[in-house]
């Protein structure tokens, strides 16, 4: 995701005392103009990049600053608003109240279509406990229609495809199997193309004439540079699109092309793209994605994500036992359990607030990482986990985990020794809240 450091900008060049507590051209030229470059750096369109411009500086100019505000605050909530207005100002999802909803799935090969044909699907069952039929119209390559079977196989959804058929008949005749069998969405993935063509573009507006679909959404790899522009207003031209789904917003991609969509054709951005699990879907909300682009996270999905996958209760004695310096690698695995439904590494860090920028290096060593211990924990007894005093009293036990588990003697070693610095860490947390001290002082919390 495109990170313009805007919050880092503001803070260096607004400072100084204001004149008379009034906020003047000279004032914001030089943040201005850094957050220009910053922004058509990460690919944002031009066009948006000049209005994003002007409107700051129209909004800010003559701003009276009252004792007791901070004028880099104002700045910045004016460039929030400002963002907010360029990803799309109000959040739209797909309307669930619909009997029968039809959504048809269109972009260029290479986008991620299939996949978030199948990570749609999981949303909708999960989030409106919908039965949907997922239909592979992209007949031009078998792997897109192999791919999209054993991904229906995985979320447990019905399928359909008909070969080599004429995708017209395909997905009319799918509309019949769906009222057969009760299905109550029916996600058509369309062909996709290494650019639009004629071809193209005729066959999917027979197929949307036949289906007649209550959304046309056009998904968009992040990394896409500017020409995605002109792919998504052709798109637009012959199908008139409903919305956008954004993939690979958890990397570490521009995506300020992808972005601007929104903006320059007044087509809402519904969704992004956030790991490869057919889980890591989210609802696109402009005012948190501003927020993260500011540097100043996004804590409520974090916390809706949490929401789902974390047992309050366990949560609760998990956390006195390790302020207890009772935890153990029991404790360790339930966690990185919960973390790991809640999305990548990479996408759960982004959203912390303050959060430091962490490179696609250290992610990825990081996910490695919990694989191993992963693969370790589960080579373990029960007993072993809930008492890891064991491997230091019988060291056999440690020859048969990494027999068991196929990883290296220094694997284990590493992470026996990581769990016993944080489990001391966290007792002498836990003993500083006791005694009325706040260990998080330095942090401002």
């Amino acid at each position: 995701m495109f990170k313009t450091m805007i919050a880092a900008i503001v803070s260096k060049h607004m400072r100084k005392k204001l004149d008379n507590w009034t906020i003047k051209e000279e004032d914001i030229t030089e943040v201005l103009k850094q957050i220009r470059i910053a922004l058509l750096d990460a690919d944002v369109n031009l066009i948006a990049v000049k209005d994003f411009i002007k409107n700051i500086r129209q909004k800010a100019i003559g701003t009276v600053i009252n004792h007791g505000e901070d004028p880099e605050q104002i700045l910045l909530t004016i460039i929030k608003d400002e963002l907010v207005n360029i990803l799309g100002q109000k959040t739209r999802q797909i309307n669930t109240e619909k009997h029968l909803i039809k959504i048809m799935m269109v972009g260029l090969q290479g986008s991620g279509k299939t996949t978030t044909v199948a990570k749609l699907a999981n949303f909708l069952i999960h989030e409106h406990h919908r039965k949907p039929l997922l239909v592979a119209l992209d007949i031009y390559r078998p792997a897109a229609i192999d791919q999209l079977q054993t991904l229906a196989d995985q979320i447990h959804v019905d399928f359909y495809q008909h070969g080599n058929q004429n995708t017209v008949l395909t997905a009319d005749e799918a509309m019949a199997i769906a009222a057969k069998n009760n299905n109550d969405v029916i996600i058509f993935d369309t062909a996709g193309r290494l650019q639009t063509n004629k071809e193209l573009m005729d066959e999917l507006v027979n197929i949307r004439n036949k289906v007649s679909p209550d959304e046309i959404l056009m998904v968009v790899d992040a990394m896409s540079g500017q020409d995605v522009m002109n792919v998504a207003n052709e798109f637009n031209n012959h199908l008139s699109l409903s919305g956008f789904v954004i993939t690979k917003l958890d990397s570490d991609a521009k995506a300020g092309a992808a972005l601007s969509l929104a903006y320059l054709l007044h087509i809402p951005i519904m969704y992004m793209g956030t790991g490869e699990k057919v889980g890591s879907l989210d609802v696109f909300y402009p005012e948190r994605m501003a927020d993260r682009i500011l540097g100043l996270g996004d804590i409520l999905t974090l916390a809706e994500k949490a929401n789902k996958v974390v047992d309050e209760n366990k949560a609760k004695k998990s956390l006195a036992r390790m302020l207890a310096g009772k935890m153990d690698l029991e404790d360790l695995m339930q966690q990185m359990s919960q973390l790991s439904k809640m999305g990548s590494f990479g996408s759960v860090a982004k959203m912390m607030p303050n959060a430091p920028k962490i490179s696609e290096d250290q992610i990825s060593q990081a996910e490695q990482k919990m694989k191993i211990w992963n693969v370790l924990l589960a080579s373990m007894t029960l007993k072993e986990r809930r008492n890891p005093q064991l491997f230091k009293r019988q060291p056999n036990r440690k020859i048969r985990v990494i027999k068991g588990s196929g990883r290296k003697p220094d694997e284990l070693n590493k992470m026996l020794n990581e769990w016993e610095k944080s489990k001391k860490k966290m007792e002498e947390l836990g003993r500083q809240l006791k005694t009325g001290h706040n260990p998080f002082s330095k942090l401002g919390i």
